[in-house]
């Protein structure tokens, strides 16, 4: 028993928060990279969201509705519609809020194609929150009629804006769409690049070389933000959403700086 009661005392910090371990934060790394390759790869990420299929990990559908409480954005841009269930679910989160429909901004959301399952649940025959899905747009995400139609719509009613990049993940296209979706983010604003974890999946059955994605190990959603973040500073990572989860953006939360009184960001 004195030999037990050595060992105990001996290790008085054994329940100390890693994040207080500068010592032991590279095995919460591992775990949470490990975790995360075995939450893709067994498809967790296939969820519902009020009876409509979203493609989200758990752990990231509460950080997203962390975020979009804080942030109380006007409206909610993003990039990749597939089904619908992304935009269903601000569109829900807006509507939590408290915000009515059709009383001012939304949700707007773009995809290179038209899912049967987005038409049906958008337009055909709407989701009870699909009033709050303002504009729905079919095209590339750069292409210039696209921003001006969305430009035109928060022009028309504006407020703040919060961007959720969630559409084609090759590097390049990710790069480019952070060059303009980041200009209608509104000071303060958040803007979020969906996936960066591509890198860290690569090569894994979930992520395996493609005609799509030939390398995604090397041109990814990641490599796209890192190369942004280094030529711009008015935005900022909020690691504060998704560090204690599972997450597949978890490096990749940005804020906006504000303006000062001077009109330069701080």
């Amino acid at each position: 028993m004195a030999c037990m009661k050595h060992l105990v005392t001996a290790s008085p910090d054994w329940r100390t928060p890693p994040e207080a371990r500068p010592d032991l934060n590279f095995v919460v790394r591992d775990l949470q990279r490990t975790f995360l390759r075995v939450a893709d790869n067994l498809r967790w990420y296939e969820q519902t969201w009020l009876g409509v299929p979203i493609w989200q990990l758990a752990d990231d559908l509460v950080a997203l509705q962390r975020i979009v409480f804080d942030a109380n954005p006007k409206w909610i841009v993003e990039t990749g519609t597939k089904f619908g269930g992304s935009a269903i679910f601000f569109a829900s989160l807006l509507a939590m809020m408290g915000r009515a429909a059709g009383s001012g901004g939304g949700v707007i959301t773009v995809d290179a194609y038209e899912t049967t399952e987005a038409r049906e649940l958008l337009s055909d025959k709407p989701h009870r929150f699909a009033p709050w899905v303002r504009q729905r747009l079919i095209g590339d995400a750069k292409a210039p009629e696209i921003l001006a139609a969305i430009n035109a719509t928060i022009a028309a009613d504006p407020g703040p804006v919060m961007v959720f990049l969630d559409d084609l993940h090759d590097g390049d296209h990710v790069y480019a769409e952070l060059q303009v979706y980041s200009q209608l983010v509104t000071p303060g604003g958040i803007l979020i690049v969906a996936d960066t974890t591509f890198e860290d999946l690569a090569d894994t059955p979930v992520v395996m070389s493609s005609e799509k994605y030939p390398d995604a190990k090397r041109s990814n959603p990641r490599v796209a933000l890192k190369r942004f973040l280094a030529e711009r500073s008015d935005f900022l990572v909020v690691v504060d959403y998704t560090s204690t989860g599972i997450s597949n953006f978890p490096d990749s939360v940005l804020r906006k700086a504000e303006l000062n009184v001077h009109g330069s960001s701080t």
